[in-house]
């Protein structure tokens, strides 16, 4: 797998650090687009049943594929939850760090670790 692209590396950072703020339909639509990629991987569908949806909600997200339905997950949930969602920032390129607690950036590999004598930037 290549390089994720900013806006792809956004989308999952919202939905792995704060898939928490899905709504059901959200939760369960994830789940089926899940089980679809482990039996597209090989794996036997019958222990990934229990992942399937006939939930119309969750369909109805699912309709427009994997992709579409994690960009408009994101969108919903930086827009409904902006007080709790962190976007931890490079303070020297502005990337995107991995993960909300990250002092490295996976862009530019600037660290803002704190040092002993005080902060590092």
């Amino acid at each position: 797998m290549g390089k994720r692209t900013p806006d792809e590396h956004l989308t999952k950072y919202v939905i792995d650090y704060y898939g928490g703020l899905m709504t059901r339909a959200e939760w369960l639509a994830y789940r089926a687009f899940l089980a679809e990629g482990k039996i597209q991987q090989g794996y036997s569908p019958e222990p990934l049943e229990d992942l399937q949806t006939n939930d119309p909600d969750a369909l109805s997200l699912m309709s427009a594929g994997v992709d579409s339905f994690r960009r408009r997950v994101r969108e919903r949930i930086l827009r409904d939850h902006p007080d709790k969602v962190l976007l931890n920032y490079c303070p020297k390129c502005g990337g995107l760090a991995t993960t909300p607690k990250a002092r490295q950036c996976c862009w530019c590999f600037h660290d803002w670790h704190a040092r002993e004598g005080g902060p590092r930037d």
